[in-house]
């Protein structure tokens, strides 16, 4: 088995999901000057964001991180949930050990995201996880759950913390590239046998941005919780 996966990503020349048919400046070449601008503007957002994460203070970061944390259990949606998913916090994400801490002591189920090497989408996986010993590093060098951590449909869970680099109030967000959450967003919500889920963009309040540059292929999300915030996504602040 590989030591790696490369994600699937939109083909610029397919028109769909693929692992890629082009590279560097072919794929450059195969862009629409709209793909080209769209691309910069992400990459030009993440680089912005990424260094005013990296510029927090021990304290900052863990004053936002309780703030936003009681502002997420608040929630009526999450008060209601059984299942949540949460992230693992990496690349000076907002921590959210205290939220999953705090979801567990309401007697919600807790699970956690693992990549899947599986073509077949979503490429996200979510498991079942009681503490951190059951976290291994995964493809991408990220905690994620152990292989002995019971799956956990995502028709199953109630809400779903998303990680981002920036979000908005119209529910646009930009991510780390991927494209895994909007994946997964797409396939709940057409799933035919449960709910659709109830997505939060989870970060700094600085990370909301009057405007995400977003494409045809980015699913929106329904609200946003920040440590000043909460943003239901198209509504006014709360």
């Amino acid at each position: 088995m590989a030591s790696f996966f490369m994600p699937l990503r939109r083909c610029a020349v397919a028109g769909r999901l693929c692992t890629g048919c082009v590279v560097g400046n072919e794929l450059s070449a195969s862009m629409s000057p709209a793909d080209l601008w769209l691309r910069d503007e992400k990459r030009a957002l993440r680089r912005v964001m990424t260094s005013r994460r990296e510029e927090l203070s021990v304290d900052e970061r863990a004053r936002c991180a309780q703030a936003a944390t009681d502002l997420l259990l608040d929630l009526p949606e999450v008060a209601a949930a059984r299942a949540v998913a949460a992230f693992v916090s990496t690349r000076a994400e907002i921590d959210t050990s205290r939220a999953i801490e705090g979801l567990r002591r309401r007697g919600i189920t807790v699970v956690l995201p693992r990549v899947s090497a599986e073509l077949l989408p979503p490429r996200l996986r979510f498991h079942r996880v009681e503490g951190p010993s059951e976290l291994v590093f995964g493809i991408f060098g990220l905690l994620e759950p152990g292989p002995g951590c019971p799956e956990v449909a995502p028709h199953d869970i109630d809400v779903f913390m998303v990680p981002g680099l920036a979000f908005d109030a119209r529910g646009g967000r930009v991510g780390y590239g991927g494209g895994y959450y909007d994946e997964l967003m797409a396939y709940v919500r057409a799933h035919p046998d449960g709910p659709s889920g109830f997505f939060v963009g989870f970060g700094y309040d600085f990370q909301l941005a009057e405007s995400c540059p977003t494409g045809e292929w980015d699913v929106p999300i329904d609200c946003v919780v920040t440590d000043a915030r909460v943003v239901r996504c198209g509504g006014v602040p709360e």
